[in-house]
């Protein structure tokens, strides 16, 4: 009998432990979801307050939540953007683009961005931002996503801005191109006509005053006029034969007729001939390829080239010694000027406004569909390096300087 009391107090005890630790575990979990609760409700009121759209969508896409930010930036109601309520806040060209991304990213549980227009509450469209992460529940199973919308109007806005600034840019950049080119064109044009002026009209006077000259030395020496007077005429003959020689130099520069009629091979050769004759700098000219077929617009490109850069070695580089060198492949035509002068900065020269003869020279080769490469260093002499595209050496024939400069041509 005693142990049977005793086993019931046992019983009695454990029953007892058992309703007090079941009490203690209500109690616990009352305290637990009411803190739960009130975490909701401060995070709700975070998320209320946050400056964006803040929302949550099922498994299925349709949305379950959206904050108060929602409703104010729409002026809708929050149990009218639920579910696929939001859609009627989107722009209508905008929706399926906007689903085109959304549901894909949720089928395959992927975090996703797009952009979209969407109904502000006082009638404008404003660009928002949407971005989304799917949510996972305490088992690891897929629970949804949870996201955020931002309005990004002025970024697009200043996106647009610039857009359309870049264009006006590259539009006026392409103008200047064409003007440069025109430009060029005008002032071939304007050296042939000079040219032909200088051969036909100035260097026939001179011509003729040298004829006359010679008859009047002829006349002074059969009638037995003073030495002085003599001498005077054979210096004024002298004079004008001089100056005869400088026209036809001054011609032949302006308007190479050696081009149209020998090749850019025979021009080059003597124009770098003439060259070092006149300015004392050592020039070996070169050419290996066929040249005679190339177009003749092209042919005065790379002669056009080739002087610039001359020039600007006798000008600038200080050298004692150049090379021009013509190359023709089946790719290109290459055309090399390089001098053992003192070089110089490049950047720093173009900077300054002092490398228009450069500026030139890349105009002329940018026309003709072609490239410049320029490699300089101090004390170590610069070199100009030309290519031409095989496309552009075999297109048209036209010869800007024949015809009397009237016939119109680009190179482009």
């Amino acid at each position: 009998m005693t142990y049977f009391i005793g086993a019931l107090l046992i019983l009695v005890g454990l029953q007892t432990v058992a309703i007090v630790a079941l009490l203690v575990e209500r109690r616990r979990r009352a305290r637990a979801e009411r803190d739960l609760g009130e975490s909701e409700k401060r995070l709700r009121l975070t998320l209320d307050r946050a400056p964006g759209m803040v929302w949550t969508a099922r498994p299925d896409t349709t949305l379950d939540y959206v904050n108060r930010f929602c409703a104010e930036f729409t002026g809708l109601p929050i149990e009218k953007l639920l579910d696929e309520g939001w859609l009627s806040a989107v722009h209508p060209d905008d929706r399926d683009p906007a689903a085109s991304i959304y549901v894909p990213a949720v089928e395959a549980r992927k975090p996703f961005l797009v952009e979209y227009r969407m109904r502000r509450a006082d009638g404008p469209y404003r660009w928002v931002l949407a971005t989304g992460v799917p949510m996972y529940g305490p088992d690891g199973g897929f629970a949804g996503y949870v996201g955020v919308d931002i309005d990004i109007t002025e970024r697009k806005n200043a996106e647009e801005r610039t857009r359309e600034s870049r264009a006006a840019l590259e539009a006026s950049h392409q103008e200047i191109q064409q003007l440069a080119g025109r430009l060029i064109e005008a002032q071939d044009a304007e050296r042939a006509r000079v040219a032909r002026d200088l051969h036909d009209d100035v260097s026939q006077q001179l011509a003729g005053l040298s004829i006359a000259f010679s008859a009047l030395k002829r006349r002074l020496d059969e009638r037995q006029v003073g030495e002085d007077l003599r001498a005077d005429v054979r210096a004024l003959h002298e004079r004008t034969i001089t100056l005869a020689q400088s026209v036809r130099h001054l011609s032949h520069d302006l308007h190479p007729t050696v081009l149209r009629h020998a090749g850019l091979e025979a021009a080059l050769a003597s124009y770098c001939a003439e060259f070092e004759r006149s300015h004392g700098i050592v020039v070996v000219c070169s050419a290996d390829g066929d040249f005679a077929s190339i177009t003749p617009a092209i042919a005065l490109c790379l002669y056009r080239i080739a002087q610039e850069a001359l020039r600007n070695v006798f000008a600038h580089a200080g050298a004692r010694r150049a090379v021009v060198r013509l190359v023709r492949t089946d790719g290109h035509a290459e055309l090399i000027v390089a001098d053992d002068g003192k070089g110089f900065e490049i950047a720093r020269s173009l900077e300054r406004g002092k490398g228009l003869g450069l500026v030139s020279i890349n105009e002329r080769a940018r026309l003709a569909g072609g490239t410049v490469s320029l490699e300089s260093d101090a004390g170590k002499g610069t070199r100009v390096r030309v290519l031409i595209p095989a496309s552009a050496l075999v297109r048209g024939d036209a010869d800007p300087e024949a015809q009397d400069g009237r016939q119109e041509y680009s190179l482009s």
